[in-house]
């Protein structure tokens, strides 16, 4: 019967089944309506799933509302399904912290700074390069953050994020246990990437930090696992990386960037933004810098640091 019925119409009806305790007998017919679907159908309701605007998405539903068995048989159903009809979509999954905001580490610009550039880059990447654009809705935000009583922490830096202007997106958290140590963050970040994988395996993935917390390890270790579907990881330097971090991290399948136009030339170099994209992004950090207020030392250092990305930048776009 599901597979007469509108994805759209089943994740309507799928979506509270899982809010609160969910039965034995809600957690079968949830398993049951998603594996009688196939192929682009499938994949449709998937991502409506992943799409709910609050912390009960896919990740949630599988992972944290269905017993193992039937979480094993789901997993298995994605699998399957994902290489019959593998697909060229990036999955575009971004830190917060020192990656979007200026948050701990970064002396360049005032604490809770957006960064000029960070919301055209993570657009542009969820629209894809190619003439004919992916689909939305591939952007996850990936935080050792605890989830907190109901999600309520999740769900209020997916607002905060949402008022920034993000694309469609979606929150992995953490628990306050992850956030003692750069070991355990790290690997909660790995599990949430790893979870990630598990339920778009038909996807590539390239991941975006920072310096400051080992997610340039947490990056690498992905690209060294036998998926094959991690393109890199973009690293944001906010801890004064020297030529030789930058080249060790580089052999690590790691591009360090200083601004945002210099994570775009690395992303039109790894094929992931066109370079007409990569200049919409170059062209949104020189507009929302010339809107900050920074400090004499502050200004000179980010112009000096954004015209070398934009020369590269434009060495790149031209091949």
């Amino acid at each position: 019967m599901s597979a007469s019925v509108p994805t759209e119409l089943l994740a309507r009806l799928i979506g509270p089944l899982h809010r609160g305790r969910v039965t034995r007998e809600d957690q079968e017919a949830i398993v049951d309506t998603m594996t009688a679907l196939e192929g682009a159908a499938f994949h449709d309701l998937k991502y409506r799933l992943n799409a709910t605007g609050d912390h009960h998405d896919l990740e949630h539903l599988v992972f944290d509302h269905l017993d193992e068995d039937l979480q094993d048989t789901l997993l298995e159903h994605i699998a399957a399904q994902a290489s019959d009809q593998p697909a060229s979509d990036l999955r575009v999954l971004c830190d917060i912290d020192d990656t979007v905001k200026s948050a701990i580490h970064d002396e360049r610009f005032p604490r809770g700074t957006v960064y000029p550039g960070v919301v055209a880059l993570l657009t542009e990447l969820d629209r894809g390069a190619t003439a004919d654009p992916g689909r939305v809705g591939d952007l996850t935000f990936v935080t050792a953050r605890p989830g907190g009583p109901l999600g309520l922490v999740e769900q209020y830096t997916r607002d905060d994020l949402s008022e920034l202007g993000m694309p469609t997106h979606t929150v992995l958290g953490g628990s306050l246990l992850n956030l003692h140590t750069k070991n355990a963050i790290a690997e909660r970040k790995l599990q949430n990437m790893e979870r990630d994988h598990l339920l778009f395996p038909e996807c590539r993935m390239v991941f975006i930090g920072d310096s400051g917390q080992a997610d340039g390890d947490v990056g690498a270790e992905m690209a060294v696992r036998p998926h094959d579907h991690v393109v890199g990881t973009l690293l944001h330097d906010v801890t004064g990386l020297d030529a030789a971090a930058r080249d060790a991290w580089a052999q690590r399948r790691v591009h360090v960037f200083d601004t945002y136009a210099g994570a775009a030339a690395h992303a039109v170099r790894l094929g992931l933004l066109s370079p007409e994209q990569g200049r919409t992004v170059a062209q949104a950090v020189q507009t929302e810098l010339g809107a900050l207020e920074l400090a004499q030392e502050q200004s000179v250092r980010v112009a000096a640091l954004l015209e070398a990305d934009l020369a590269t930048l434009e060495s790149v776009s031209r091949g």
